[in-house]
């Protein structure tokens, strides 16, 4: 019995790698894009291929449609090498296109490039054709990030309520540990931090997230600094 279970252990974690597959993003942000509704669901990177499953949602009533370009690209925002799509499934190339019926329907489809080398931290997807070309620009891959810009939209929604008890919780996780490559979200939480707590008039506390701010090394630093000085007047 004790054979069969080592047996099974070796499979699961053999069976993985044999397609190739190291790596698997679900749902990462995008810092900019041209189509509000396309939206990317996972991406599966493997030794020879990088597979990106998208879906699109219709909101028109009628003469929607959807397809994708052949010179569709995946992009190293740093090297700005640029790999050509090789594959699609689930949607016709231009100029096929896939009609929709209906609005709300969703389709689904993925395109395939080849592997991008080293391991960037964002991608870019370009399609570049004559008409309603998609751009995404700045893929998160860090499962850090995802998760802190998630955290700091709903942060967001708490100090929109005025809950702030919740919105300075979710704050304080994100600025808790900050990555080599930081976004806007770290800078704008110390920020918010500072500002949540001077309007509650827990002053001192505002004054040492400012400290802390200074001190984080954040590029933008400065920024959120001058305005906090200029607005938390006593």
């Amino acid at each position: 019995m004790r054979k069969i279970v080592l047996i099974a252990f070796i499979l699961a974690n053999f069976l993985p790698r044999v397609n190739g597959q190291y790596r698997v993003v679900e749902n990462p942000a995008i810092v900019q894009q041209s189509h509000p509704e396309l939206k990317i669901e996972k991406i599966l990177f493997y030794t020879d291929s990088i597979v990106v499953r998208f879906f699109i949602l219709n909101k028109l009533s009628e003469g929607g449609w959807f397809c994708a370009d052949r010179n569709t690209y995946i992009e190293d925002p740093d090297s700005f090498k640029r790999l050509r799509a090789i594959g699609k499934s689930g949607i016709p190339w231009c100029p096929s296109a896939h009609g929709f019926t209906e609005v709300g329907e969703k389709l689904h489809f993925s395109l395939t490039f080849p592997p991008v080398p080293g391991d960037p931290e964002t991608l870019n997807i370009i399609e570049v054709c004559e008409k309603s070309c998609f751009e995404l620009r700045g893929i998160i891959l860090s499962k850090k990030l995802n998760h802190d810009l998630r955290l700091f939209d709903e942060a967001m929604r708490f100090y929109a309520e005025n809950n702030h008890a919740k919105a300075l919780v979710l704050f304080g996780e994100i600025v808790e540990e900050i990555p080599p490559k930081p976004t806007h979200v770290y800078g704008y939480s110390f920020y918010n931090l500072a500002r949540i707590c001077w309007e509650i008039g827990e002053r001192e506390t505002a004054k040492e997230w400012m400290r802390q701010l200074e001190l984080s090394g954040l590029p933008n630093s400065q920024y959120f600094l001058r305005n906090l000085e200029q607005e938390l007047v006593e």
